[in-house]
C-alpha cells in the first residue's frame, strides 16, 4: 500500500490536499464533522441526495454510506436546525437580550398564524354533503311523476279488503 502524505495546504473548500505516490483511483472519502454539518445544512435547506452528493463532489452511494443518519433524517433537518436556533433564541433572551425576545416572540406569532391558516384550509377542504348525481333512468321516472293534464299518470288503485 503506498502512503499518504498530508501536504499541510487546504484546497478551496478546506479540506487537506493529500499527495499520493503512485495509487490509482479516487482516494476514499473520509467524514468529517465539518463535511457532516455540510450535508446536514444543504438536507435542512431542501435539497435532494442526488444535489447533496454533487454538491459534495461524491457518488450518491458514498453520500448514503458515510451519512447515513444524516440521508435517514433529512425531512426533520429544517425542524432540527429552527429547534436549535430557536434553543439560542430562548438563552438569549433569558440573558435579558431584547432582540432576542422580539425575535422569539415573532417566530411564536408566526408559527401561531400558520396554525391558524392550516385549520382554515382545513375546514374549507372537508367535504360538503353533496348529493350523489342521478341516472338518466331516475330522472326520466321523475319527470315522468311530474307530468300533469290529459297524459298525467292514473292514480293508483285502492284496496279492497
Amino acid at each position: 500500500m503506498v502512503a499518504a502524505k498530508n501536504s499541510g495546504a487546504v484546497d478551496l473548500f478546506g479540506d487537506p490536499v493529500i499527495v499520493r505516490d503512485a495509487k490509482r483511483g479516487r482516494p476514499e472519502h473520509v467524514r468529517t464533522d465539518e463535511k457532516a454539518k455540510r450535508v446536514s445544512m444543504l438536507f435542512a435547506v431542501g435539497r435532494s441526495v442526488k444535489e447533496v452528493a454533487a454538491a459534495m463532489g461524491i457518488t450518491q452511494p458514498t453520500l448514503r454510506k458515510h451519512y447515513f443518519s444524516e440521508v435517514q433524517q433529512r425531512e426533520a433537518m429544517l425542524d432540527k436546525v429552527e429547534a436549535a436556533q430557536l434553543a439560542k433564541l430562548w438563552e438569549q433572551s433569558e440573558g435579558g437580550s431584547t432582540s432576542a425576545t422580539k425575535a422569539l416572540l415573532d417566530r411564536c406569532d408566526d408559527a401561531r398564524n400558520a396554525r391558524r391558516a392550516a385549520e382554515v384550509i382545513k375546514d374549507r377542504r372537508e367535504p360538503k354533503t353533496k348529493v350523489p348525481p342521478k341516472g338518466v333512468k331516475a330522472q326520466r321516472f321523475e319527470q315522468a311523476a311530474k307530468v300533469e293534464g290529459m297524459f298525467a299518470p292514473r292514480p293508483a288503485p285502492s284496496e279492497i279488503n
